[in-house]
């Protein structure tokens, strides 16, 4: 978003596992206005829930976004202390923000860097074309693709972060 509302005040941009339509991983032929009925289900279930259920969400949603079991009581606290609309209002904006029109005016290099594990039950190779067709109108885009990882890959892989993040910065 950066990148294509601001392309004079960014030098480069690098993406870390996101999509410009978050919806895409769950339906590839959602648009904004077919998203909008189901995010917003998930703010008012978010916001509806007992403090136990709340807490067991979050639990499952850490499950699948970070693969190393000692960072997860970490990111588990982080969204119980959480404000809880706040983060409810954050989903439902994701869920519903479609940014792949806006990506052809990104004039600057952008890398995005993306988790991959074996574990999710989807080839390398679809989770690939995933992100591929997802920025297609990205011009000066290349592709990082750490695996072993979960979303959370700093977390997960940090070393081939880090080593990421760094060659990004000497380029």
């Amino acid at each position: 978003m950066l990148g294509a509302r601001h392309p004079d005040q960014v030098g480069r941009l690098m993406i870390v596992d996101a999509m410009p339509f978050y919806t895409l991983l769950f339906d590839p032929s959602a648009t904004s206005e077919t998203a909008a009925p189901y995010a917003a289900a998930m703010r008012d279930a978010m916001l509806a829930a007992t403090p136990e259920q709340a807490e067991a969400m979050q639990h499952a949603s850490i499950a699948r976004l970070a693969k190393t079991e000692a960072v997860r009581p970490g990111l588990v606290a982080a969204g119980i202390n959480s404000d809880r609309k706040t983060m409810a209002d954050a989903m439902y904006e994701l869920m519903v923000s479609d940014l792949r029109p806006e990506l052809g005016r990104i004039k600057v290099p952008v890398e995005v860097v993306y988790a991959y594990d074996l574990l999710f039950g989807v080839e390398a190779a679809h989770v690939d074309a995933m992100f591929r067709n997802a920025y297609a109108s990205t011009p000066h885009i290349s592709f990082r693709r750490i695996d072993g990882s979960f979303h959370f890959i700093m977390l997960d892989q940090p070393e081939l972060f880090a080593s990421a993040v760094i060659r990004f910065l000497n380029q």
